[in-house]
């Protein structure tokens, strides 16, 4: 019977130290995995709330909406505007004195920036996803050339001064001001077709424009801009750059 108790006492010991370590173990290494799993899942979660935002604004910009809201889900992220960039468009108009038509628009992106430097930007239309190690474009901008027809719209996000709110779901809403075309030309008119983009993502610009025929490329990392051009020799039959001009408010 005495032998008997020792055992029961030393296997209730063992069986309590191992579920200790147990405990302890998953505490060190598993929690940050966890974490690593839960960081994952919200920037997932981000990244189809701008899918949903970049559709909205198209139905602003492309099909004529009054306004949308999108929902975005914060948790421990952020969501601000950011500072300006610059969108502009420039051609020679032969049918013209001056030969020169140029539009400009200082655009507001919109940020998401969850932990890990991880972010999210809306922008001109598009949507990008960059880390320290790079970027790419999720949603390429609404650009379009294609047989003889260049369609370069600017999409012009706004807000009065930058904004961030964080820890919590909020609620962007898009109203359009107005939308109009600054460009219009058919017959040939334009040559020399380029755009112009000045802002901290003009790497990924670059590349979404040399997926099209704006190919011939000329970066500036100095002034944080690219300007790409169409093809040598070409000259669009049509050529159409309209202005939207899109008002935001982030609602908690």
């Amino acid at each position: 019977m005495t032998d008997r108790a020792v055992s029961e006492v030393l296997g209730f010991a063992l069986v309590f130290g191992m579920v200790v370590a147990s405990v302890a173990i998953i505490s060190v290494s598993g929690l940050g995995t966890l974490q690593d799993v839960r960081d994952a899942e919200q920037t997932n979660n981000a990244q189809r709330a701008f899918d949903v935002l970049a559709d909205n604004m198209a139905d602003i910009h492309q099909r004529g909406a009054p306004s949308r809201a999108t929902e975005v889900s914060l948790g421990s992220a952020q969501l601000y505007t950011g500072e300006n960039v610059t969108i502009n468009v420039t051609a020679i108009d032969r049918d013209t004195a001056d030969g020169n038509e140029s539009v400009e628009r200082s655009v507001r992106p919109i940020v998401y920036e969850g932990d890990g430097a991880q972010r999210l930007v809306y922008e001109g239309g598009a949507v990008f996803q960059v880390s320290r190690d790079g970027g790419f474009t999720t949603v390429e901008p609404p650009l379009v050339v294609r047989d003889g027809r260049v369609l370069v719209p600017i999409v012009q996000t706004r807000t009065e001064r930058v904004r961030s709110v964080g820890g919590s779901t909020v609620l962007v809403r898009a109203n359009q001001q107005s939308s109009a075309v600054a460009v219009a030309g058919t017959g040939g008119q334009f040559e020399n077709v380029s755009v112009t983009v000045t802002s901290p993502r003009w790497e990924l610009w670059q590349q979404s424009f040399e997926q099209t025929a704006l190919s011939a490329c000329a970066p500036d990392p100095g002034a944080g801009s690219v300007t790409c051009y169409l093809e040598p020799g070409t000259s669009p039959d049509r050529l159409y750059v309209p202005v939207h001009e899109i008002d935001l408010t982030i609602e908690l």
